[in-house]
């Protein structure tokens, strides 16, 4: 038997924000019916009681259940043997299953063939709904990993099933955009591609994208960072040198313009580039020839050259730090890449993409993203794009000692990104502003959804609707 140990005021603070999981209860005394199911009805849940988890199983067949909540020590099937047949019926119904002091070693059993959770008699009720909630915050996660699962299965089948480090990943407008820029210029082989773009919103991924759809995919792919290199060893890096050409050159080296022959050459920020190897770049490009420093025959090059920078190339003109006939001859073909800011739920999709990867890099096995650390992602302006996303979330994997990625993994992402204090107006934004003035409805009628509904105008459902898509708890 289930006894009850009622909490008294504490049940009604933890009163469930969203309490619309069907209820399964099941359990051979009347009396936990009365009890425990009547205060869950209170509660706003909708509950079946039945005494026998034969009953139970087939109660589930014809009106299914979101929870079931079972005794373990029943006459006929016991609470493990219908763990394991609501298993096999459901894989989205979870099972919490109450206990005796006794029956320890059991309730560990139950949970590694499928349980939720377990409960120990007597049963108190503010257990019992912080439990419920905590199920629901479950659910919650898991239905979103699987519909970000689907999205991401998409992505992944539009790519001819291969979807890895070096893909774009993301369904967004502005995302999609640069996706039709990408497939227009790929072909065009010889066309000289600028793209643009704040640091870390994968202009790298696009320049390989290029690369990867062109007749030139079967040939080399070369990059180099200008700011990386040191300037006196740019113009050898991307020349070549003859031997004795300088100090510490003992034997002749092709340049990267050699190397890449029927290629791609792909110089990241061009802008740090000076204004001598600038004026090398531009006559490459011009006569498809080059010559090493320190030689003295020229050599015929054939590259594509894709370039990228982070910086306003027209400022850089003004002030006489790039040229001007270079910039035009690279922006034949320009792309912008948007910061992830702009990239809408696309954040979701790659911090699913990357705990995807880094499970298996880590060898974890967490299934999500709690509804309040991805309200929290999708207001992160992230100054630092994708590449600040991708470390959060490899750190955070690293972190994790349980099945969900929550807040406390992301420490200096919730000190970055609080959310919009109650009467500020820190954006015009309009699902921002929508979730703040659900906070203060709130906030001014202590959790009471229904005074929150009638403060801000709107129907209870409503109301419950809008608290499960901002994650708000």
């Amino acid at each position: 038997m289930a006894k009850v140990a009622d909490s008294g005021s504490s049940a009604a603070v933890l009163r469930p924000p969203a309490a619309e999981l069907r209820l399964l209860l099941i359990d051979d005394e009347v009396v936990v019916h009365r009890s425990v199911g009547g205060f869950l009805e209170r509660m706003g849940y909708s509950v079946l009681c039945v005494d026998r988890a034969e009953e139970g199983l087939r109660l589930f067949q014809e009106q299914g259940a979101d929870v079931v909540i079972s005794d373990i020590r029943m006459p006929g099937m016991d609470g493990l043997e219908l763990l394991d047949e609501l298993g096999r019926l459901s894989q989205g119904t979870e099972v919490i299953l109450i206990t005796g002091h006794g029956d320890m070693d059991v309730a560990v059993q139950a949970l590694r063939r499928g349980a939720f959770d377990f409960l120990r008699k007597p049963l108190k009720l503010d257990e019992l709904l912080a439990c419920l909630q905590r199920t629901r915050r479950y659910m919650e996660v898991r239905r979103e990993k699987d519909q970000i699962q689907q999205r991401l299965d998409a992505l992944l089948h539009a790519q001819g099933g291969r979807l890895d480090r070096h893909e774009i990943v993301g369904e967004s407008a502005a995302i999609e955009a640069v996706r039709r820029l990408i497939a227009k210029v790929a072909g065009a082989e010889r066309t000289a591609v600028l793209i643009e773009g704040e640091s870390g919103t994968g202009k790298e991924l696009a320049a390989r994208a290029i690369h990867a759809q062109s007749p030139r995919a079967a040939r080399p792919f070369l990059s180099v960072n200008c700011a990386a290199i040191p300037r006196t060893l740019l113009e050898s890096e991307l020349f070549g040198h003859e031997r004795g050409a300088f100090t510490d050159a003992r034997e002749s080296r092709r340049g990267l313009f050699e190397l890449g022959a029927g290629g791609t050459l792909f110089l990241d920020e061009i802008g740090d580039m000076d204004l001598e190897a600038q004026a090398k770049i531009l006559r490459a490009l011009e006569e498809h020839r080059v010559r090493r420093v320190g030689g003295e025959r020229e050599t015929a090059v054939d590259v594509r050259l894709i370039s990228a920078t982070n910086q306003d190339l027209p400022s850089l003109i003004e002030r006489g730090a790039f040229r001007q006939d270079l910039y035009f001859r690279l922006k034949v073909f320009t792309i912008r890449m948007p910061p992830l800011r702009e990239r809408g739920d696309d954040v979701l999709l790659l911090a699913y993409h990357y705990l995807r990867e880094y499970n298996a890099d880590l060898r974890k096995d967490i299934v999500g993203l709690d509804p309040a650390l991805q309200a929290l992602l999708r207001r992160y302006p992230f100054p630092g794009n994708v590449r600040e996303l991708r470390n959060l979330v490899e750190r955070a994997v690293i972190l994790c000692d349980g099945p969900v990625l929550g807040r406390p993994e992301f420490p200096d992402l919730a000190e970055a990104g609080p959310a919009p204090a109650a009467g500020e107006l820190p954006t015009l934004d309009l699902a921002a502003l929508e979730e703040q003035a659900i906070r203060l409805a709130l906030t001014r009628t202590a959790g009471v959804q229904t005074d929150a509904a009638a403060l801000l105008g709107i129907g209870h459902d409503a109301l419950r609707y809008r608290i499960k898509k901002y994650g708000i708890e």
